[in-house]
């Protein structure tokens, strides 16, 4: 049996794919053979990919479910729904997320509440969600969209930081629970991208000023594309983290050398002034 036609019998659920990395994500899963479940508030992006699919006749198949994923409530139904249709779900890709930049102390409480449950809470939800399938047939794949942020200092984005410090943490800890089984947990750690997060700090360029964003976010982020190709062809080794680019291996090799990182941090990707920034959100 190849490996399309083994594919073709797979379930998977993307979440945040109605752009950037999920997106590619779930178009390479889809060329792979597999039944897509993709999941995201904006409809109309998830039923154009899903169209362009099948403009392009790959051989896997797009499945549209629109919501909200920090409604516990609806986490539940989707689950509850893919099992009671499909049988399984062997890939749960958690990577819907967002991010504000803020002087941590003008950040709300609601703020910080919604970005962890979010970033953090629904990854954890979702993945408890299914890990009763997967452990019944003893085989499933759970992979996190973390960052290299988890171990960089990154000022203004602090709870973002911090969201994904507990995501790199929760799948550490996951990986002993699930070690007598074949259903395993990866986290993802991509430096920055260009998807909507980075887009949302290049409008903050244009509408208060250069020195009071992240200094040149868009134009030291890489492509999407080769992080999703990265993960993807890796999905079914069951790692504990990828680091899908030349940028992240570096990053985390230099978590050893806090000095370096936060003369980096200081003199070169920092902001060095926020003045009056308000919020920048973004996936």
């Amino acid at each position: 049996m190849d490996a399309q036609a083994e594919h073709s019998r797979k379930i998977a659920l993307v979440t945040g794919s109605s752009s950037g990395l999920g997106r590619h994500i779930a178009k390479l899963l889809c060329k792979k053979g597999l039944h897509v479940y993709v999941i995201a508030r904006r409809k109309e992006n998830l039923i154009e990919l899903k169209n362009e699919c099948l403009d392009e006749h790959l051989t896997g198949t797009i499945h549209v479910v629109s919501g909200d994923l920090s409604d516990k409530s609806f986490r539940k139904k989707l689950i509850n729904f893919i099992v009671k249709k499909e049988g399984q779900i062997d890939y749960l890709f958690n990577n819907a997320g967002f991010g504000k930049s803020v002087r941590f102390e003008k950040q709300s409480d609601e703020d910080i509440k919604s970005m962890f449950e979010v970033n953090v809470v629904a990854y954890q939800h979702l993945s408890s969600l299914v890990l009763p399938y997967m452990k019944q047939r003893n085989k499933g794949r759970l992979i996190h969209t973390g960052s290299v942020v988890a171990f960089t200092p990154l000022p203004y984005f602090t709870t973002y930081n911090s969201t994904k410090s507990a995501l790199y943490g929760f799948n550490r800890s996951l990986r002993y629970e699930l070690k007598s089984s074949n259903v395993t947990s990866t986290i993802l750690l991509p430096a920055r991208m260009k998807t909507g997060f980075a887009e949302s700090a290049y409008d903050c360029y244009k509408k208060y000023g250069k020195t009071m964003c992240v200094n040149n976010f868009n134009k030291l982020a890489g492509d999407p594309y080769i992080v999703a190709k990265a993960i993807v062809s890796k999905m079914d080794e069951g790692k504990e983290f990828v680091l899908p680019t030349f940028k992240a291996k570096m990053w985390y090799l230099l978590r050893h050398f806090e000095r370096t990182v936060d003369f980096i941090m200081k003199n070169i990707l920092g902001p060095k002034e926020l003045g009056h920034v308000d919020e920048m959100e973004g996936k």
